[in-house]
């Protein structure tokens, strides 16, 4: 996830401590979601209050309702992923890799429908469609990387 921005950076934001400056106003998420969490979690780090960021109680619930927020000029900057920046013509600046597993219970991995789920999972054309959206690292998608007994 990262930061969502106008496109080419128009206010040349880089880390989640420009968004303190007086003139950026951001939209957040709902509380919860993942994208709010890793905003609190950068601002803490970087010893920034939650108050000191313009439009950080102003709430919507979803990515592309932050995509829309920037692309319309309504706010400066949102935390959101990098295949809806994509989507809306917006630049994205990087803030975080999350890293997304499936997990089964080893007795059920030979089963057919988890091998037809891993097949499916691992298609070079499924691989293509998620490079394609942007911000998917798809090295991995359908592999067995570990077991535990």
């Amino acid at each position: 996830e990262g930061l969502l921005v106008q496109l080419n950076n128009p206010k040349k934001l880089r880390t989640v401590a420009d968004l303190a400056n007086s003139n950026i106003t951001i939209i957040n998420r709902e509380m919860g979601s993942g994208s709010r969490q890793l905003l609190e979690y950068l601002l803490q780090k970087a010893e920034i209050p939650f108050n000191a960021v313009q439009g950080f109680n102003s709430v919507v619930n979803s990515h592309v309702a932050v995509a829309r927020a920037v692309a319309s000029g309504n706010v400066d900057a949102g935390v959101s992923t990098q295949a809806v920046a994509q989507a809306f013509g917006l630049t994205f600046i990087p803030l975080h890799k999350s890293r997304y597993d499936l997990v089964v219970l080893k007795d059920y991995l030979a089963e057919t429908p988890v091998q037809q789920l891993l097949n499916t999972l691992g298609h070079p054309r499924l691989h293509s469609q998620l490079t394609a959206l942007g911000g998917y690292d798809t090295s991995q998608t359908g592999e067995v990387v570990a077991t535990i007994e």
